[in-house]
């Protein structure tokens, strides 16, 4: 029989393991987007986020909406651009609120940029997320599936299995002992004196 339908033998199972794939694909592509991004501001490599391993799970978690329920509207670029704009929008302003109100730490900070919202998400980023929307439902999506579907299920099992036991486990220690440091993190403290605009 051909190698297509042993990949197709449990349909459902396989795309639950394609999400996960997807999930830990942009939460690696997120940690190394702000990586870079803080070394061409600073001229430093610091390992960013919550988290001590390299990926940043709000960005996992983005794209997973993106890809789950955005397709619905690929004939509508527009809606892809708006929901994503929208709900990644409420996602990085309530995460920013709960790292602050139970970290007493930000981990980002757009106070200074314009049309911010408590320092917490701005217009740049807002719209940053509506194009992240069109390009995960139109590309990352379709080639990243095509890809994972050439992986036999055992190995795919594995390798999902693996990586998830690891990103818990950081996790948990990481809800404890947080990822902090210069370059990482503000001290709360810092905003008595210069509150968010």
């Amino acid at each position: 029989m051909p190698k297509t339908k042993r990949h197709n033998l449990n349909p459902q199972y396989n795309t639950l393991l394609n999400y996960i794939l997807l999930f830990l694909f942009c939460a690696f592509l997120g940690w190394v987007w702000e990586v870079a991004l803080t070394f061409v501001k600073t001229g430093n490599i610091v390992n960013r986020g919550v988290l001590h391993g390299a990926w940043l799970p709000i960005y996992g978690f983005g794209g997973v909406f993106m890809a789950m329920f955005l397709h619905h509207f690929e004939k509508h670029p527009l809606a892809i651009f708006s929901l994503s704009a929208l709900v990644c929008g409420i996602m990085e302003y309530f995460t920013g609120w709960y790292l602050e109100t139970f970290k007493h730490l930000k981990w980002w900070d757009y106070s200074d940029l314009w049309l911010n919202l408590h320092g917490r998400i701005c217009a740049i980023s807002v719209l940053a997320f509506g194009f992240c929307g069109l390009f995960v439902v139109y590309i990352l999506k379709p080639f990243l599936f095509k890809h994972f579907d050439k992986i036999q299920l055992p190995a795919k099992l594995i390798l999902c299995s693996v990586l998830l036991v690891c990103i818990i486990t950081d996790a948990a220690y990481s809800s404890t002992s947080p990822n902090t440091g210069e370059g990482i993190t503000l001290d709360l403290g810092h905003y008595i004196n210069h509150p968010p605009k």
